[in-house]
């Protein structure tokens, strides 16, 4: 019994230790990501869900970034139009409720964005039909200012999706 015990408060004790610490990095990059966004108020703000991106033909390293909440690459560009290229990637949870993880091949595309605006660049695993039924009956609080229709491959299963660049409302 006092074993248990033991175990127990070892496992409360490090679990809550743990927790501050992550507490506290996620406050930290709160702090970031407000200060970026201070700092880039009259520019586009982009979220990029992917890897070997770049932005007008240049490493999106070149670029003022930071990570965002999930993980993506946040850029901040002047308004006008730009042409991202990359590997886009996404998680879908599958029928038995398992991770899938998707990916495309390289997409290039262009969008006119506008400074003071925040964008979305990233795929989903059902395709634009789907997407704009979604949004017509539940409402969206951002606009696609394009849709691009994909032909994704999961786990040997043939599946429709689309690369989505969205703008705030």
């Amino acid at each position: 019994m006092n074993n248990t015990i033991l175990i127990v408060a070892v496992v409360v004790v490090i679990w809550a230790v743990l927790f501050v610490i992550m507490m506290s990095f996620n406050k930290k990059r709160q702090a970031k990501a407000n200060e970026f966004n201070n700092n880039n108020k009259d520019r586009a703000i982009v979220h990029l869900y992917g890897k070997n991106l770049k932005i007008d033909g240049n490493d999106i390293s070149q670029f003022d970034t930071t990570t965002g909440e999930s993980m993506e690459k946040v850029v901040a560009l002047d308004a006008g139009k730009h042409s991202f290229e990359g590997v886009f990637e996404t998680t879908a949870v599958g029928a038995a409720g398992k991770n899938i993880n998707i990916k495309t091949e390289n997409l290039q595309f262009e969008v006119d964005l506008q400074g003071g605006h925040t964008y979305s660049a990233g795929i989903y695993d059902y395709s634009p039909e789907d997407r704009e039924r979604y949004i017509k009956e539940y409402g969206s609080s951002v606009q696609d200012i394009l849709v691009m229709p994909l032909s994704l491959y999961k786990e040997s299963d043939y599946a429709a999706g689309c690369l989505a660049v969205s703008c705030d409302k």
